[in-house]
């Protein structure tokens, strides 16, 4: 740590623990070290520890040392092996129980967390656990002489624990639709902890599951492809099976990546596994997109081998036909429909034969939708009211005739009429009112009499679903292009929405979306209304989240019920509406009321809305109590105790902070963030146990020493937060905005502190550096400490026989030049650079093979040449002054004509030092000439 970076005193009480952290982080890679360098006493082979799943077993048995019998007696034969406990101190006797005590410990609360099914108490109490069995590991391994292995550790965890916590993140993720991007990271520590930390044999499940979680993770960070070859490769025992296969083929198949999805079921076949009749279900659906003759191998196949088509894979053949007829990219239509009415015929015989109590409803209903495609909606109907008198009917079924009935519903008018609609399909199947319809058939309705019928409810799904899914994308094309609903719609659609309020229907999403997207995409929303929609789903809510409490309490053994889920999707369509009104208030009251609920919104969907409603904030204040009102908010919808952002977050929402202005009028004329609410974020970043880097501090230097007036207060509130991170490791570039922040805000003695500091811990130092100090001293007229610090880096550099780049590059040349001329030794600044400044650079070229030329040169070659045409180096760059370096020099020389002009008037013009300057870059340096002889000739600087 430099000294000009040493942390405050608060700061420095926690150095004695950092100390001790790595002084443990020291020994745990030395004994590392020993156990791959050394070899076991006493025991043939490493052996694992078998899965044990009996929760009875007693966690203190677990504590023995396990030995042969050979290790029994091993201690009277060699000196290196276990020593037995009775020899050793009392002290070192109550530490080692104290330690065992404390993994017992921690293991109980692993065992809590995983009880508790919550995916952040089980990662948080998961760390807890690893750090608890380091110190096990450490004491066992200082007891004994030999390497112990980590089965031999006797840690008192086990395995079922951690492959339950492991099933209780899948489970979490298939409940969400996807899996957070830590989630999937945890469960890939638990699965390399298993056998690299605790000794464990890693077994076909465990596999199974992390195969499961590459293809839950969201935003397809991973692909499951690579990611399963890599498990199979690193275990080549592993005998993988069809279901592992169809999940990676489902994966794909549900993002419509069918050309992926068919490599993996080639690459299968490949190698010999064999295809059980789920994963020929799954390519079925694939192929008949694509290549029908292939899906009807995979049917011919089946039936060989099955002697008949079951029931499920007969449901998968018709939907796909009835979806390739429906959408029209059937090449034969005709030979389809054949196939489609044959299939559909199997499938009616094969439902007629399943006894009246054993009814399967996706076979039932994907025979309704084919009826309702090919033969109309009459027949659906009919079949659906022979079949209502075994009982069959459900409000699923309901909703695929309603739905079936497609024209009636393009054409409602009003809520009388969808009503009725709703009325008659209801009466054909359940003439005595035993089936209730659900939101879905209000919702086809409401989507009618909005004329938005094949706006889906995607909404509702899963977040990367939703982005992910093709035909999703298209609608949102096509409802840009439709016209909106006319206000006599969306009264309609109202009317319903109140009549289905009356009926004590919950407000749930299905529900309310029509409705509320009509209100905050009108082309005037109506804030007011939308309001009145979300705060039904938010009161229904609440009243469905007490209900569920006092069953729970009722019953300890109950699962909690799942809340009704309010999407980010629809908390999007009401924000979307306050930023084109540029309603900030409202949108922080809806924000602090779906808070106050527990509505959950994602990481990323925080940075988003963050990053919105700060561009129609009206003070820094405003914009401030937005990130903290967001930042509140829980993460996921299974615990209320994450709260924050993502690392990405915010580093975002730092760089929209400071891309944020406002009228110098609104607060005090303050035209840059307040420190204090800049260094908030940053400080709320390493509570989140995110490390701000290096970059970070940077950028925000930058900020505040960059601007028209920099500012002081932010540059010496950021280099106080520098103090105070004592996890920060300071580079370079770093270094360097620091000085070159306190440059700007007019603090040399901050600077030169600095630049004592780094050369007196010998730190490195590059021409950035160097050119800050000397435009620091040029500045403030300290000429004696800019030559100073010149000398001492070239003595630095001679002592040290630096063989590569010198501190003096380019840049710092055009700052000493500067430098010289500011402090009134214009002269001395003109001679050395047609002199010093060429043949140093050019020297320094030539030794470092840096020159764009062929032919070997020496510098006397290279300032002849230079007066005609630039030299370069590798890269392109001009070694040596350009127009740069003399437009400084010319200003200055103007500005000394001028000045000299009025001092003495029998001054002759002619020959003042700028004319001088002008001539001798005309001789000696041609090729700048054009760019720079208009500088000061006619305007006094």
């Amino acid at each position: 740590m430099l000294p000009f970076l040493v942390p405050s005193s608060s700061a420095a009480r926690a150095s004695t623990q950092l100390a001790r952290k790595l002084l443990m982080s020291t020994k745990r890679q030395l004994h590392l070290a020993r156990r791959h360098t050394s070899t076991f006493v006493g025991h043939s082979s490493p052996t694992a520890r078998n899965e044990q799943t009996d929760d009875d077993f007693d966690d203190a048995s677990q504590l023995r040392h396990q030995r042969t019998d050979s290790d029994t007696f091993s201690h009277f034969f060699d000196r290196r092996a276990f020593i037995p406990q009775t020899t050793l101190s009392s002290g070192k006797l109550k530490a080692s129980y104290e330690i065992a005590a404390a993994s017992r410990h921690a293991t109980y609360n692993f065992r809590q967390a995983v009880g508790s099914r919550d995916p952040t108490q089980i990662i948080a109490v998961y760390e807890n656990l690893i750090r608890a069995h380091q110190r096990h590991a450490d004491d066992v391994s200082d007891s004994s002489s030999h390497t112990v292995g980590p089965s031999d550790i006797g840690f008192p965890v086990r395995k079922a624990d951690i492959q339950t916590a492991i099933r209780y993140l899948i489970q979490h993720a298939q409940r969400e639709g996807s899996m957070e991007w830590r989630y999937v990271e945890a469960c890939q520590q638990m699965f390399q902890d298993m056998s690299q930390t605790f000794g464990f044999r890693i077994g076909p499940t465990d596999l199974h599951r992390q195969l499961q979680a590459c293809c839950l993770a969201e935003r397809s960070r991973i692909d499951p492809r690579v990611a399963f070859r890599q498990l199979r490769a690193d275990y080549p025992d592993w005998r993988t099976t069809s279901v592992e296969w169809n999940i990676v083929i489902s994966h794909f198949a549900q993002r419509k990546l069918y050309a992926q999805a068919i490599k993996v079921w080639q690459e299968m076949q490949k190698l010999g596994v064999e295809a059980e009749a789920a994963l020929h279900n799954t390519m079925i659906r694939v192929l008949t997109v694509n290549n029908a003759k292939e899906a009807e191998a995979h049917l011919h196949h089946l039936k060989q081998k099955q002697g008949e088509l079951g029931i499920d894979t007969l449901t998968t053949a018709v939907e796909g036909l009835c979806k390739l007829i429906s959408t029209g990219r059937a090449k034969d239509r005709e030979a389809t429909m054949s196939k489609l009415q044959s299939y559909a015929s199997q499938l009616r015989q094969a439902i007629e034969a399943l006894p009246s109590d054993a009814m399967e409803p996706s076979a039932w209903h994907t025979l309704l939708r084919y009826e309702a495609e090919v033969l109309g909606p009459t027949q659906a109907l009919e079949t659906a009211r022979q079949a209502s008198r075994s009982g069959v009917a459900t409000s699923t079924t309901l909703n695929v005739l309603l739905r079936a009935h497609v024209e009636e519903i393009r054409e409602l008018q009003s809520s009388d009429e969808a009503l009725e609609l709703l009325d008659r399909v209801q009466s054909a199947i359940d003439p005595r009112r035993g089936v209730q319809p659900d939101d879905r058939c209000y919702n086809v309705l409401m989507l009618g009499l909005l004329d938005d019928l094949y706006a889906e409810t995607a909404l509702f799904d899963g977040d990367a679903n939703f982005f992910a899914a093709d035909e999703a994308a298209a609608r949102r094309c096509d409802r840009l292009l439709r016209t909106q609903p006319t206000p006599n719609q969306i009264r309609e659609a109202q009317l319903l929405y109140d009549h289905v309020r009356s009926l004590s229907i919950p407000a749930t999403p299905l529900l309310v979306t029509p409705l509320l997207q009509a209100y905050c995409e009108a082309f005037l929303p109506s804030l007011p209304s939308a309001m009145k929609l979300l705060k039904d789903m938010l009161d229904d809510r609440s009243s469905a989240l007490s209900i569920s409490a006092r069953k729970n309490s009722a019953s300890s053994r109950r699962r909690p019920a799942q809340p009704l889920m309010i999407g980010v999707k629809i908390i999007q369509l009401v924000l979307d509406a306050c930023v084109r009104l540029r309603d900030i208030s409202s949108a922080c009251n809806l924000l602090a009321r779906l808070l106050d609920a527990g509505v959950p919104i994602s990481a990323t969907h925080k940075t988003d809305v963050i990053g919105r409603l700060m561009g129609i904030t009206t003070s820094w204040t405003e914009a401030f109590h937005v990130y903290r009102l967001l930042s509140r908010f829980p993460t996921t919808s299974s615990s209320g105790r994450s709260t924050g952002l993502d690392e990405r977050g915010y580093i975002t929402t730092l760089e929209n902070f400071r891309s944020l202005s406002f009228p110098s009028s609104t607060e005090s004329d303050t035209s840059v963030a307040p420190p204090e609410h800049l260094l908030a974020i940053l400080a709320d970043m390493r509570i989140a146990g995110y490390r701000p880097t290096p970059s970070i501090y940077t950028t925000i230097l930058d900020y505040y020493s960059k601007t028209p007036t920099p500012s002081y207060l932010g540059v010496k509130a950021t280099h106080e937060a520098l103090q105070a991170d004592i996890a920060l490791e300071p580079d370079l570039p770093l270094m360097n905005a620091l000085m070159n922040a306190y440059n700007r805000a007019e603090e040399p003695v901050m600077v030169l502190a600095i630049w004592d500091s780094l050369l007196a811990t010998r730190q490195d130092i590059d021409g950035i550096t160097l050119g800050v100090v000397l435009d620091t001293c040029g500045r403030f007229g300290l000429l004696s400490v800019a030559r100073k610090a010149l000398a001492t880096v070239r003595r630095l550099e001679e002592d040290e026989g630096k063989r590569g780049r010198s501190a003096m590059t380019k840049g710092a040349w055009d700052s000493w030049l500067e430098c010289l001329a500011r402090c009134g030794r214009l002269e001395e600044a003109i001679e050395l650079v047609f002199g010093e400044m060429r043949r140093s650079l050019f020297r320094e070229a030539i030794s470092l093979h840096d020159l764009d030329l062929i032919e070997e040169v020496s510098v006397t070659e290279l300032i002849v040449r230079s007066t005609q045409a630039p030299i370069r180096d590798t890269r392109g760059n001009i070694i040596g002054p350009d127009s740069k370096t003399l437009s400084t020099l010319l200003k200055f020389a103007a500005r000394e004509r001028d000045r000299r002009q009025k001092r003495f008037t029998s001054s002759n013009r002619s020959t003042s030092i700028w004319h001088t300057l002008r001539n001798r870059i005309r001789e000696e340096l041609s090729w700048i000439y054009p760019q720079v002889k208009a500088i000061g000739e006619s305007t006094s600087l």
